[in-house]
């Protein structure tokens, strides 16, 4: 793997995926000023599932398009794997979008009431996610371990 390869994959693993998210969720709100004033939840919500989307498709629109080594494309697969089989992996992410929203609201004197509301629904459900998750993983691992052992 190329150094731009190694950097491209660990903005993916922890520590830094969590960095990643928590960024995101920080430009969210500018972003939201850049398209109109008021507090309409309609429009904090379309824009927070146009970033979603984009984090979805743009990632897959770059490994499709660039050549990336098979060691970095194994890795993204079970990474999408992981997602598929446990639906806790993909809810943790938000966890950290919305610490990033919160991070933004305590830095700059609050949010609009859809901002808000986006960053409460991610903060619960990606934190619940994010336990289930921890739990999983760690259940694997003893599971793993145990089959290694025997």
């Amino acid at each position: 793997m190329t150094s731009v390869e190694r950097l491209i994959v660990n903005i993916g693993s922890d520590p830094w995926a969590a960095v990643y998210r928590a960024a995101i969720g920080f430009a969210i709100p500018p972003l939201r000023s850049l398209i109109g004033s008021g507090s309409s939840f309609l429009i904090s919500a379309i824009l927070f599932l146009s970033v979603l989307f984009a984090l979805r498709v743009v990632p897959a629109v770059v490994r499709h398009t660039l050549p990336f080594s098979s060691e970095a494309q194994k890795i993204w697969e079970v990474r999408r794997r992981l997602s598929k089989q446990y639906d806790s992996y993909a809810w943790q992410k938000l966890f950290w979008i919305g610490l990033g929203l919160l991070l933004y609201a305590v830095s700059n004197g609050g949010l609009r009431y859809g901002e808000w509301a986006i960053t409460l629904f991610c903060l619960v459900g990606g934190g619940i996610g994010l336990l289930i998750w921890r739990k999983a993983r760690t259940s694997d691992s003893v599971q793993l371990t145990q089959r290694e052992n025997a």
